[in-house]
């Protein structure tokens, strides 16, 4: 009886492990194909994912991705956006009103955030994912293995981004046949691996002009007094997190030489971080310390530039420099360490003035040479403008954006052509055969 039991018992398991062997291939085949019907969106556009660390609604890669799904042709490219962390409400508005649902994977490890985005990628059927990190780019690779799935990396930064021992290698090895994009030559320059096969394309980031927007009026004189300014005197503004290679120091250094000089002049310091304690005690260890303002994390910064009648940038190894073109945008002349991609952005002496990175005496100098001239400060501030909506027009850089995605992988942009001509062919056939 007892030998009777656990044959059936036996047997009873292997059939029970026999058809969970099938249920996983038989419900991967079922996302699969139910995902693949064509998307009442975006028909035959190419359905791309961009995957970040997170997305805060100030952050600089998030706001370039939010302002590449508003200019995006949608009926060349259809949007998705995931990050690690939990996005912020902020952006899931801003990207909901486009109808656009930013999805969070997780940050614990590799293995876990990457198995979701293989889950989020079957299920909203993506032909590429674009990874914008270095963590992105290998759940990326995890995530899209033995999928016809192709993989993109959006190199953003020199600093940080493939620093350390063994990114550089690990990317050079995995990388070889995989399209690189890349946001100023700086950054091209700094990371294009040695050996690699595929297109590596440099494709500035589209800023948005926000002039003329009732929403993002800048700020006039009668609003000094609300963030600390006196009445009077010059003002200058950086926008940046406290982290070293912002180079906080070097600004309030300049600021300390400023008032010896008496230089009359006002510093806003726009922003939140690690560092900031220590930008603190810096600027109460100097003559200009209640000449220092720190405003913390600001949601109105683009109304703010109303106020600044400089915009310094010290800066360095900037890979691109968003907030920088944004300050042009509002027509201020800039101050900017001669570093990283600092040099693309600005024509020393017509849009503004580069000084060698880390001497403060040197950007002391060039805040002087402006102070005493405001009209070729003001000058420079009109040919900046100039200059950036002529590169960074954010319909120009979706397209490019768009164009480069199409030609690296032109069989998905076949396949989705295909869907799109399927249901006509199928209607010219049907009545054919109802007649025979």
């Amino acid at each position: 009886m007892m030998s009777m039991f656990l044959e059936k018992v036996s047997t009873w398991m292997t059939s029970m492990v026999a058809a969970a062997a099938h249920v996983g291939p038989a419900i991967r085949w079922r996302r699969r194909h139910s995902a693949r019907q064509v998307s009442p969106k975006c028909p035959g556009a190419l359905r791309v994912l961009f995957l970040h660390r997170d997305l805060p609604f100030h952050g600089g890669v998030p706001r370039c991705l939010l302002y590449l799904a508003r200019a995006s042709d949608r009926l060349r490219l259809e949007f998705h956006v995931a990050s690690f962390e939990e996005p912020s409400q902020a952006m899931v508005e801003a990207f909901g009103s486009l109808h656009i649902e930013p999805r969070c994977i997780g940050d614990k490890g590799y293995l876990s955030p990457a198995q979701r985005l293989g889950w989020l990628v079957e299920e909203r059927s993506i032909d590429i994912v674009v990874a914008t990190t270095f963590k992105a780019y290998l759940c990326a690779k995890w995530a899209t293995r033995g999928r016809n799935v192709g993989v993109v990396f959006w190199v953003h930064a020199i600093r940080g981004t493939l620093q350390g021992p063994f990114r550089p290698a690990i990317t050079r090895f995995l990388s070889k046949d995989d399209p690189m994009m890349f946001v100023s030559q700086a950054v091209r320059d700094a990371h294009y691996p040695s050996g690699h096969r595929a297109p590596g394309e440099v494709i500035y980031n589209g800023v948005e002009d926000v002039a003329g927007d009732p929403q993002y009026r800048p700020y006039g004189q009668e609003m000094r007094q609300s963030v600390g300014l006196p009445a009077r005197g010059l003002v200058l503004t950086y926008i940046a997190e406290f982290i070293p290679w912002k180079d906080h120091a070097t600004l309030i250094s300049a600021m300390h030489e400023l008032s010896r000089r008496n230089v009359d002049v006002q510093l806003l310091l726009i922003g939140q971080g690690r560092g900031m304690d220590s930008a603190r005690r810096l600027a109460a260890a100097g003559p200009a310390e209640s000449r220092i303002h720190f405003l913390g994390a600001r949601s109105d910064v683009r109304q703010l530039l109303g106020l600044a009648d400089i915009y310094v940038h010290p800066g360095r190894a900037e890979g691109f420099g968003l907030a920088v073109v944004e300050a042009m945008l509002a027509k201020c002349a800039v101050v900017a360490a001669r570093e990283g991609a600092m040099v693309e952005l600005i024509e020393s002496g017509r849009t503004g003035l580069l000084f060698e990175a880390g001497k403060p005496h040197q950007f002391a100098d060039a805040i002087v040479e402006l102070a005493n001239d405001p009209e070729r400060a003001r000058q420079m501030g009109i040919a900046a403008r100039a200059a950036c909506i002529e590169r960074f027009d954010i319909d120009h850089f979706a397209d490019g954006v768009s164009k480069f995605l199409e030609e690296c992988f032109p069989s998905a942009v076949r396949r989705r052509r295909d869907e799109t001509q399927l249901p006509q062919r199928v209607a010219e056939i049907q009545p054919a055969e109802v007649e025979r």
